[in-house]
């Protein structure tokens, strides 16, 4: 086998340049964890085979229902590698299943292949591991047909967001079934760009056909390829490996699905590709990528071709296509065109009207009679100078014929040609460019809406595992509660894509929607650091934190607050009897639409939801009070102030603009101050939410626990207070806190200084605001008044 040695990897350079410098050790945990990655994957959008079940014990295997699986599924150790430990189930038959390769596993062998797994056998450290069974995908044909029952995959590596290289793993029947080089699996070299296959390579030999008189593969289009690297490099930035191998399948009804990352990626798919990987590694040091689309964008450019650019190397010669783009040098500059390459023809030929425009040709002296030129063009970066026949070239895609005689530097591969382009000058392209684009303002509030959704900013921050912590931390308060919160259902990346492609401009509209635009990020980077010490920052950014002369305003009033009777509950009323005043309220106001809900598994007791539905909490108990109070609070704001935001023309006055909540909130506070005759300083709630936040930036749960009671708050109250500051990390024995409760102390003050220095209540409830943003509202064309009040107001 031909093969140069300069620029190949080995083991020791890619672990000392490119694993140790880019792979965090967390990264490398999660990677070697195949059923997290997964897991972690699949709710950022990358489709991934579906888990049937996970054995972690011995206890577990022996309880474990094998007919409770499918006909045909895969085993796999969590740690292992190199393709150690899996068994591919294909069919079962006579109580037996079948694996890839046609041998017969009993019940009692599966079990002790199982129990092997548990031991650690197939495990990357030799230590415990668990074993899980997952989907069994089946191959489309265009690859399956070169495959000995296996399952074909992709394996892509990836370095800072762009695939460096690619292979295509074949199992043959020496490697029953499975597609790992070691094994007896073959390597198919792919061209990056054009992501067709090249060379075969079997047990580190270049070969001509599959074994298994399974035929050549040369030339073969891989399906879904743009997608397959744009995978590739989505993975590598969600799980922040900086150097990864992704192993991506197509299953015939779904297409591209992942299989597992690998953070050791080894060395094969150099001698699949003839290429050495280190040099391209190289090549790519220091470039700066933004996103993986660029990522696959750089890697069509600098690495595709292989084929021809070994041609060029050996050659010395370009390879060029039928049409080219050329630049024609003139005194003041050049000239782009399109040109056809035509080596049928000896001496190149210029239309006479592009000579003229060009200045190679003076008008007057012409006179149709055929001419020649001496001209000066630029061909693939190389200048060529010729003598070119003048003639009229009536053809609209080029102006310019490129003969044999200039062509003595280049290979034509008539294959390949550029797509159609009229002949345009930069100063052209410049002006087409500079055009401006109307603002369709309501694509824009339909988009934001759409990406808002997805967030689900307090879904994603409800423990998982709220009762079962609840109880441990009760029995002892020393213990800081250890939550698990739910997967993202979203892809960050992903969202701030979509968010990036929404253009706004300096209008008071385009400033509105500019301002969602941040907080949705926020929102979204918040989500994407729960259990950091970003988490903090970026939620403080969001909704702020309490100031000195919060906290000491605060705790004064506490003190002279008598908690025993505020939280006292008169005349008790459960969730049922809740929920049947509220829907009074509904038909009073005529809001037919709204419904009340009971909920379980809510962190409040009572809550205005987006889909017109006011959830109540099943085991929370009310006072008749509070139950009218939360009538001024749910109904007669949050969700009358909601209805006038359908009345406009933009859905964001429904849904939240940016900010909106601190306006809302303190309206509800203020509200309820005046028409309940609840002084806001009186709410030993919203002031222990204030006492609550400021401890746990710096302190644990159990601190702001003991902190609150200090205050005389309850330990009931207490513990919800902490909760609610302490959401967003799953170890609450680190220091930092979800501020947003800090809003109904800002939003109140907010509120009130606003009606105090001449405001009107009525301004606030034309859709869900930020009162910041009312003089900017003011200017925005079309804007109705609110139209439906609470009844006191009206």
């Amino acid at each position: 086998m031909i093969f140069n040695n300069r620029g190949i990897l080995g083991i020791n350079a890619r672990n000392l340049l490119y694993i140790r410098p880019y792979n965090r050790k967390k990264a490398i945990k999660l990677a070697d964890d195949k059923v997290k990655t997964k897991q972690f994957l699949a709710a950022r959008d990358i489709s991934v085979p579906k888990l049937y079940q996970i054995i972690k014990t011995n206890e577990e295997l022996e309880r474990f229902d094998f007919n409770a699986l499918p006909s045909n599924f895969v085993i796999k150790p969590n740690h292992g590698f190199g393709g150690e430990g899996i068994i591919p189930i294909v069919g079962k038959k006579d109580n037996y299943w079948i694996s890839a390769g046609g041998k017969k596993h009993s019940k009692n062998d599966l079990k002790d292949h199982i129990n092997d797994i548990l031991d650690g056998r197939f495990s990357i450290s030799n230590v415990g591991d668990t074993a899980f069974f997952e989907q069994y995908i089946i191959s489309g044909d265009e690859l399956g047909r070169y495959s000995h029952e296996g399952l074909p995959d992709i394996r892509v590596v990836v370095h800072n967001l762009i695939p460096v290289m690619a292979m295509l793993r074949l199992p043959t029947e020496e490697s029953k079934g499975k597609a790992n080089l070691h094994m007896g699996a073959v390597g198919v070299g792919i061209d990056i760009a054009k992501g067709q296959a090249t060379h075969i390579v079997y047990k580190n030999k270049i070969i001509d056909e599959i074994p298994g008189g399974l035929g050549k593969i040369r030339g073969v289009k891989i399906p879904y390829w743009d997608e397959i690297l744009l995978i590739a490099s989505r993975v590598q930035l969600i799980t922040n490996l900086g150097y990864l191998a992704a192993d991506i399948c197509l299953d015939k009804n779904v297409g591209p699905v992942l299989l597992e990352i690998n953070a050791r990626a080894g060395l094969g798919v150099q001698i699949a590709n003839l290429a050495p990987l280190r040099k391209r590694l190289e090549r790519i040091e220091g470039v700066k990528v933004t996103t993986p689309i660029k990522g696959v964008r750089i890697a069509k450019d600098m690495f595709g071709n292989t084929l021809e650019k070994e041609i060029e190397h050996l050659s010395g010669k370009q390879i060029i296509g039928t049409h080219e783009d050329i630049e024609i040098i003139q005194k003041q500059g050049t000239l782009k065109i399109k040109a056809k390459i035509d080596t049928g023809k000896t001496r190149s030929i210029i239309d006479e009207k592009l000579a003229i425009k060009a200045g190679l040709l003076d008008s007057k002296d012409y006179d149709d009679e055929k001419s020649t030129l001496r001209i000066k063009f630029s061909l693939k970066g190389k200048r060529i100078q010729t003598i070119a026949d003048v003639e009229r070239i009536t053809n609209k895609d080029y102006k310019f014929i490129i003969a044999s005689r200039d062509l003595s530097d280049f290979l034509v591969d008539s294959s390949i040609s550029t797509e159609k382009q009229s002949q345009t000058t930069t100063k052209t392209k410049i002006e087409k460019h500079e055009r401006p684009t109307e603002i369709n303002f309501s694509s824009i509030d339909q988009d934001l809406i759409q990406i808002d959704n997805k967030i689900k900013l307090l879904y994603h921050l409800r423990p998982l595992n709220l009762a079962s912590e609840e109880e441990k931390f009760f029995k002892d308060t020393s213990y800081n509660p250890q939550f698990e919160y739910p997967a993202l259902k979203f892809d960050p990346i992903h969202l701030i894509d979509k968010l990036e492609k929404v253009k706004t401009d300096e209008s008071p509209l385009g400033k509105f929607f500019e301002a969602k635009k941040i907080e949705i990020s926020k929102k979204i980077s918040l989500l994407d650091s729960i259990d950091t010490p970003e988490f903090t920052d970026i939620s403080i950014s969001l909704f702020e934190k309490p100031r000195k002369e919060d906290i000491e305003l605060c705790r004064e009033q506490l003190r002279k607050i008598d908690m025993e009777n505020a939280e006292k509950i008169e005349g008790v009323f459960d969730a049922e009897e809740a929920k049947k005043r509220f829907e009074e309220i509904f038909e009073k106001y005529g809001l037919k639409n709204w419904k009340a809900k009971i909920k379980e598994q809510m962190v409040a007791n009572c809550v205005a939801g987006k889909n017109n539905r006011l959830f109540v909490k099943k085991d929370a108990k009310f006072s008749k009070d509070r139950i009218e109070t939360l009538v001024v609070h749910e109904i007669e704001t949050h969700i009358i102030t909601a209805e006038n935001g359908k009345m406009q023309n933009y859905e964001l006055f429904n849904r939240g603009s940016a900010n909106y909540l601190t306006t809302q909130e303190g309206m509800a506070m203020y509200n309820v101050e005046k028409q309940r005759k609840l002084p806001f300083l009186e709410n030993h709630k919203a002031l222990g939410h204030v006492i609550a936040i400021d401890k746990a930036i710096n302190a644990s749960f159990s601190d702001v626990f003991h902190e609150l009671l200090k205050h005389k708050i309850s330990p009931k109250q207490a513990y919800r207070s902490a909760l609610k500051a302490k959401r967003g990390f799953e170890d609450t024995s680190k220091p930092g806190a979800f501020t947003k409760d800090y809003i109904y102390f800002r939003g109140y003050f907010k509120v009130k200084n606003f009606i105090d220095g001449g405001g009107e209540m009525k301004d606030l409830y034309i859709g869900k605001i930020d009162l910041d943003d009312l003089e900017i509202i003011k200017n925005i064309p079309g804007i109705i008044e609110a139209k439906m009040l609470p009844n006191w107001l009206k």
